[in-house]
């Protein structure tokens, strides 16, 4: 009786040596996975329903184990807005390259250039990207006032870029034109731990 006493407690004060902990224990895989899932998350988007979902060994790696959580994305405001406040948001970091441009600019241009390619690309998978932008629009008054803002060429031309970059962001996270708020798409993240002396620790 004693001898068992003293294991349990053994096992107790040094719960990260692991003793019979035969996989990473929840409260260190949701902490660790936690970030990734929030990296998700922007103006207008809450987690919800964050639930540890599956976990398995690694078998490319000795002592590792991959533990996988599911989540639910929820709309918090309407799409279009969603998108709005994105769209600022990269607006915000262009400006940003602008103040450090990187020698000759070329920081800027790239970035200039990787937000046009995307847009464009995007655009150029839709049968009437004009009829589906001005049905996504008009229910937004400040997304109209956004999109129609005057300015220099190239502002006016990375704005939309930008707003379209959003956009299809969104989508691909798979939230359709018509989400409206309380609407949720699932996700999963995931992490990867490994076995130590010391008990299971979250894999760098």
């Amino acid at each position: 009786m004693k001898k068992t006493l003293s294991v349990a407690l053994l096992c107790s004060a040094v719960f990260l040596a692991g003793c019979d902990e035969k996989t990473p224990n929840d409260s260190l895989t949701a902490k660790t996975v936690r970030p990734y899932a929030e990296a998700d998350l922007q103006e207008g988007l809450a987690i919800d329903n964050y639930k540890r979902q599956n976990g398995w060994e690694d078998t490319s790696a000795i002592n590792t184990y991959i533990v996988r959580y599911a989540y639910d994305l929820k709309l918090t405001k309407p799409l279009p807005e969603v998108v709005l406040a994105a769209a600022n948001g990269i607006m915000d970091e262009l400006a940003d390259v602008k103040k450090n441009p990187g020698f000759m600019g070329i920081k800027d241009m790239q970035a200039s250039m990787s937000l046009s390619l995307a847009a464009s690309e995007w655009i150029g998978k839709q049968q009437d990207f004009a009829q589906r932008r001005d049905a996504f629009l008009t229910p937004c008054p400040p997304c109209v006032a956004y999109w129609n803002q005057e300015g220099a060429d190239d502002v006016v031309r990375a704005r939309r870029n930008a707003f379209v970059y959003a956009w299809s962001d969104l989508e691909e996270k798979g939230f359709k034109d018509a989400a409206k708020p309380g609407d949720k798409v699932a996700r999963t993240a995931w992490a990867s731990f490994m076995k130590t002396e010391q008990g299971w620790m979250a894999k760098q």
